[in-house]
Parts: structure tokens; C-alpha cells; sequence
């Protein structure tokens, strides 16, 4: 199954129209490195503002590899191999509890825990920390998102989104450490949207790709306020930022794999917040895949979001329509797993859930078989003849095991409404809460060395002080 948001035709219009915006309105840097590279590669200064040739965005995108493999201590991925892979939320400030509806700051507890259940759940692919913590020092507080996320799964890790060039550094050493001399996780860092790459982000960029670690750009821009209010004008936006991210990284790694991130939301011009749910985020990320896809780069975008404050039924078809949208598009990865409230909050049993959920939609993308023993006219045959009753039938029994029905881990196993009632009338977050229980009690992650520990902790307690002197 595949869907298409743009022809060809779109694309190209999209392409073109970001190289203008590159060369033709520029993009505001003030990193006396990066301009002398630009400088070096034919950028123009012009309004106080730096022209990109074409030419030169063009070269950098056919330096890009065509896949990036993630690896963690127990597997590894590849985007752009045809699969689908989802990972979560990055980043929740506090913690929702289920059972009483409070909300509580995160700590790093919350980390290991959140990460843990991940690692154990099917259709999570790979894990980003799911948790700013609030109980360490501010300067400290990306570090420790890593910190506890290495530690608690076996699975690829997407690093939090980096803030300067010191945090890169100190979390690829972090990496190293246990992954090796080449560790295969991936950075993100976020131009300011519109256009804007002043301060610290291009000298981030430019240390990720001097770190050598797969790079993925993440421009946030909102429809109507950063970007423009129409759709194309707005990916027409959001794809410059990413382009000019990825001729930053290119000039100093010639070849560094890059991710094509797209993180185009919607904005409520009554209030000025991010509206989640609307299904033009859907569609936005579907778009994205395209342009991705375009330049021949793996794509990860917004999968599961959506716009209320509780997992009730908005929540749900908003969460299951943004999804499906670009994952039939073919996104490469999808994030969201978690989300809640726009990524302010999360809990277990919304991770479990959303856990059900891309199983459904991995379940719509494969479609079915259609071949001379699916078909089944010697089946119908037999069973006309005999019983009428294909329950009777071998072939139903074969179907049922190769896994051609759906079958979630939170569906009603009740078959009345009356079992359903007497069992206390169980809501689908009360199964996933008692789930996500199960597992944590349950689960084990290998733990790491003891001199991979102690690496990890030396390098945490010296981080303060160089954080802090570097950010002084």
C-alpha cells in the first residue's frame, strides 16, 4: 500500500523553490567558521545574510548515503532499506500517572524506567530518551538523558537533540564508550526557524559531522507563524533549513549519514500554540517523506500526535490518522511513541498503547498474500460440499497461525457486554498500565561492564564543570 501527498511534478516545484530560497533570500549565520567555509564553497553576503548556490546545495545532497545504520548494544537498524522503524517521544517534561491524572516533574528514574519497558516492547524500533530530567543540574540535564538511556536497552539510540558543540562532543565520548571507536547513533539539532542559524547551532552541526555520527537535521517550523500558512510554502521553508543543514555537515564530512527530519506543525492563530491533532500534520509528514525520498535520503517524521490532554477517544484517532498518513507515504522512521499534551508529558500505559498501535499499522502495511492457495477455490469448494463450515477447514486453521488476522495485545478479551461489565469495565489504558507493570517487573536489560560504567559515570562528573565553563 502506498500513498502520494505530491507528484513528481510537486517535488520538483518543492525542490526548486527551496533552492531559490537558499540562494535568492539566504539563511542568517554569524559562525565565522562556518561562513568561511560557505565563503569557500561560493556563498554570498548579501542584506546580512548568506546566499547558497544551487550547485553547491546540490553537491552536498549527492554526498549523502543513501542509508544510515543505527546500532545498538543488541541489534541494529537500516533506514532506507524499505522497512518501516518507529521510535518515541524525546524530551517529556513530566510524567503523567495513569491511576491518579497527576503530573509530576521527571526525574532520571523516569529514564531508565520509560527506556526499559521500550526495549521490551515489539514495534519500537529504536530509543530516544523519552525524559528531560528535572532532578540534575540544568547543564547536565542532555547528558543525563543519555546517560540513563544507555544503561537501560539493548536497542539502537537516537541522541537527544544537542544544544552546543560541548554536549556533542561529550555525548559522543559517552558513545564510545560503549558502542566503540565508531559509534552508530544518531544527533539531531534544530535551526531557529525562519531561516535562522545564529549562535551555537551551526558550530553544533558543524561537531556532529566532525564526530562523524549520523546527523539528522530538525527544523521546527509551525504553519503561520514561522513558516508560511500554506502547506507548500511552509515544506518549501522547512526543506531549505534542512538543506542548509546538510551542506554545513557535508562540508566538513564529505559523505556523513544524514537523516532527512522534518517536524512541520500546525499553529492555532487564536491562541499561538501547537495544535498536534490536526490531520495537516499527517499530511505535512507525508509531504516530507516525498521530499526525502526525493533526494534519495531516509525520512523520519511525526508519526503518533495528537492534540488533547488525555488518552480518550480524540487522542486515539488523532494519534492512529497522523500515523498512517506517512507511513503510507514510506517514511523510513516514525516518531511518537508516548507523546502526550504536544510531548509535554507521557506515561506507561500511553507507551504501551502506542506500542498496539504501530503494531496495527506494521499489520495494514504488509497488506495480505494474494496467491492460488489465498484465493481458496478449492477450500469454498470443499466446504460447500461438506459442512458450509470453514471454521472445520485446515486452510482456516494455517491462515489463523501465519498471522494474516491482527492480533493486539490490548483488544477486549471479553465476548459480552455483560463479562465486560462485571469485570469492572476495564478501560484500554487500564490493560496497558497493568502491561507496562507486567514487563518492568519482568524485563531485564543486560547491564553494562563495570569499565563501561565506570567510564560513563567519570565523564558525568566532570561534564558540570566543563559545561558550565563552556556555556560561561
Amino acid at each position: 500500500m502506498n500513498l502520494s501527498a505530491l507528484s513528481k511534478t510537486d517535488l520538483e516545484q518543492i525542490h526548486q523553490a527551496s533552492l531559490r530560497v537558499l540562494s535568492e533570500v539566504g539563511i542568517l549565520i554569524d559562525d565565522l567558521e562556518a561562513c568561511t567555509m560557505l565563503f569557500d564553497h561560493g556563498a554570498i553576503n548579501a542584506d546580512g545574510r548568506l546566499h547558497l548556490p544551487a550547485i553547491l546545495v546540490e553537491n552536498s545532497l549527492a554526498q549523502c548515503p543513501r542509508q544510515v545504520v543505527l546500532e545498538g548494544r543488541g541489534n541494529q537498524i537500516t533506514l532506507g532499506s524499505g522497512d518501516m522503524h518507529v521510535h518515541n517521544l524525546g524530551g517529556a517534561r513530566d510524567v503523567f500517572d495513569w491511576r491518579s491524572g497527576k503530573l509530576t516533574p521527571a526525574g532520571v528514574q523516569d529514564v531508565a524506567e520509560s527506556t526499559c519497558l521500550m526495549d521490551a516492547l515489539d514495534n519500537v524500533s529504536s530509543i530516544t530518551p523519552l525524559y528531560t530530567p528535572r532532578d540534575v543540574p540544568a547543564e547536565l540535564m542532555v547528558l543525563a538523558m543519555f546517560n540513563h538511556t544507555l544503561r537501560h536497552t539493548m536497542k539502537p539510540i537516537n541522541g537527544p537533540g544537542v544544544r552546543n558543540s560541548k554536549e556533542v562532543r561529550l555525548l559522543a565520548e559517552m558513545a564510545r564508550v560503549v558502542f566503540g571507536d565508531q559509534p552508530k547513533i544518531t544527533l539531531g539539532a534544530s535551526p531557529v526557524s525562519p531561516l535562522n542559524f545564529q549562535g551555537d547551532i551551526a558550530q553544533t552541526i558543524l561537531e556532529i559531522a566532525r564526530q562523524g555520527l549520523p546527523f539528522g537535521p530538525l527544523p521546527c517550523p509551525n504553519v503561520g507563524a514561522t513558516a508560511p500558512m500554506s502547506l507548500a510554502g511552509a515544506l518549501v521553508l522547512q526543506n531549505a533549513e534542512v538543506l542548509a543543514c546538510i551542506v554545513l555537515a557535508q562540508l566538513v564530512y564529505s559523505g556523513l549519514p544524514t537523516v532527512y527530519c522534518g517536524r512541520l506543525s500546525v499553529l492555532n492563530m487564536r491562541s499561538g500554540a501547537p495544535i498536534w491533532g490536526n490531520p495537516e500534520v499527517g499530511i505535512a509528514s507525508a509531504g516530507t517523506v516525498q521530499i526525502g525520498h526525493f533526494y534519495g535520503l531516509p525520512v523520519n517524521v511525526y508519526g503518533l500526535t495528537d492534540s488533547g490532554f488525555s488518552a480518550d477517544m480524540q487522542s486515539g484517532y488523532e494519534r492512529a490518522i497522523n500515523a498512517i498518513v506517512p507511513a503510507l507515504a514510506g517514511a523510513d522512521e516514525l516518531s511518537g511513541v508516548g507523546e502526550m499534551a504536544g510531548g509535554i508529558y507521557s506515561c506507561n500505559a500511553q507507551i504501551v498503547v502506542d506500542n498496539d498501535i504501530y503494531g496495527m499499522i506494521r499489520h495494514i502495511q504488509r497488506g495480505f498474500l494474494v496467491n492460488e492457495d489465498s484465493l481458496a477455490v478449492d477450500v469454498i469448494q470443499h466446504a460447500m460440499n461438506s459442512s458450509r463450515n470453514f471454521m472445520a477447514e485446515p486452510h482456516t486453521r494455517r491462515y489463523l497461525r501465519s498471522g494474516e488476522l491482527w492480533q493486539g495485545k490490548l483488544g477486549v478479551p471479553e465476548t459480552t457486554w455483560e463479562q465486560w461489565f462485571t469485570t469492572g469495565k476495564p478501560d484500554v489504558m487500564d490493560r496497558a498500565q497493568a502491561e507496562a507493570d507486567k514487563i518492568l517487573q519482568t524485563h531485564v536489560v543486560p547491564p553494562l561492564n563495570n569499565e563501561q560504567t565506570r567510564a560513563l559515570d567519570e565523564i558525568m562528573e566532570t561534564a558540570l564543570v566543563e559545561l558550565a565553563d563552556f556555556e560561561n
